[in-house]
């Protein structure tokens, strides 16, 4: 899946130019402009800087905004400060996934933009400051203060702007991160996995309120599924007024698999005729539910509380991982099939990539046998190359 090295194409030839012989008497000289004539970009007009700002929002290519707004106090004037208000939804990364693993330095970072196809290697002083509890699917990062008592902060990569809250960050290790911004404060959940408790809070002064799901797992499966694809307030208001648990719990009596890993982070084995994982996502403003068997899928759509089949994902690919999968255009990533999903495939010591063809209905090992290797208790991917099946982008 790794992109191949593109050869080359030669460079065009230039002829060799003409030499004229010139008269040394009446040798062309160019007019000497006045200084004054030079370009002064600050004077751009206001409603052109807008426009050229609305362009990187409308790509959520927030970086490029932040550096256009660097250029002068004009052009910040023309602009709106992202710094003002932490819930406008334009200076959300939305689009964006980080790819936590390539470096290892503490604050340099790998951000892929899933739309267009653009990779970003950012360096990050601010998290020098804080410990990195986890990073959302679309790109906000969940810090705690090095110093007591370990404050919880939501971290834009992109703008630089940091929402400063009082709860206390929990102790537990691994955790799954959601903010949400569909309510009047932003909404933080934290899902532990080794406790199964739910950590909340709905408002920057407040503290975290827990929810122990220990003995409702499936319920704490679903929702840290819904949390890693981004769906935390949306999800919640279809649970409460569609019954659509119900309608997932349907799906699984159909397919007859064992319901404690249908939502389990373990990943599938081969040959194992019962065992299937869901994972909710969003697709084009679209709650979608994928469905993965052996060797087959199902990608179904919530509709006027009814969970519909979906034929075609256009020109898009989908990647699964053990938490989460998301959407990707692969007309912006070369070598990535539209309307086909990416997965691993585990069978004892070994794995292997795999793609699934959604119209033909017809699954692909897309990998060497060699590929990968087992390193406490996961499967990477050999020598220096990407780790995980969303790194492979």
């Amino acid at each position: 899946m790794e992109c191949a090295a593109m050869a080359t194409a030669p460079a065009e030839v230039l002829p060799p130019a003409k030499r004229w012989k010139k008269d040394l008497d009446c040798l062309e000289t160019s007019p000497v402009l006045p200084a004054t004539a030079t370009a002064d970009w600050s004077s751009l007009p206001y409603d052109i800087v807008g426009r050229i700002a609305d362009s990187f929002l409308a790509t959520n290519d927030l970086d490029w905004y932040m550096d256009l707004r660097a250029v002068c106090h004009n052009w910040r004037s023309a602009t709106d400060d992202p710094r003002d208000s932490t819930s406008d939804s334009r200076f959300h990364p939305c689009r964006w996934i980080v790819l936590d693993e390539v470096f290892k330095s503490d604050t340099r970072r790998l951000l892929v933009n899933t739309t267009t196809g653009r990779f970003l290697n950012k360096e990050l002083p601010a998290l020098r400051d804080y410990f990195v509890v986890a990073t959302t699917l679309h790109g906000f990062f969940i810090l705690a203060d090095r110093s007591p008592p370990h404050a919880a902060r939501v971290f834009n990569p992109l703008t630089g702007g940091i929402i400063r809250l009082t709860a206390t960050v929990p102790p537990e290790v691994q955790v799954t991160a959601a903010v949400c911004f569909d309510f009047s404060s932003p909404l933080l959940t934290l899902y532990c996995h080794s406790c199964c408790k739910m950590y909340y809070m709905t408002s920057p002064h407040s503290s975290f309120d827990t929810l122990d799901l220990e003995c409702a797992l499936l319920v704490y499966s679903f929702f840290r599924r819904a949390a890693g694809a981004g769906l935390v307030g949306p999800w919640w208001d279809l649970l409460r007024t569609t019954g659509m648990a119900l309608k997932i719990y349907e799906v699984w009596q159909s397919l007859r698999v064992d319901l404690l890993k249908f939502f389990s982070n373990d990943p599938t084995e081969m040959g194992l005729a019962n065992d299937a994982r869901c994972f909710p996502m969003e697709f084009r403003g679209q709650k979608l539910v994928v469905i993965k068997g052996q060797h087959f899928f199902q990608v179904l759509r919530f509709e006027s509380g009814e969970l519909l089949y979906v034929k075609s994902i256009l020109n898009h690919a989908i990647f699964i991982g053990h938490h989460r999968c998301l959407a990707v255009d692969a007309d912006m990533f070369p070598l990535i099939e539209a309307n086909c999903i990416y997965y691993t495939e585990h069978h004892g010591s070994s794995a292997h990539i795999w793609k699934y063809n959604i119209k033909d209905r017809k699954a692909e090992r897309i990998s060497e046998a060699a590929d990968f290797v087992k390193r406490d208790k996961h499967f990477v991917l050999i020598g220096n190359r990407p780790f995980t099946i969303v790194q492979l982008l």
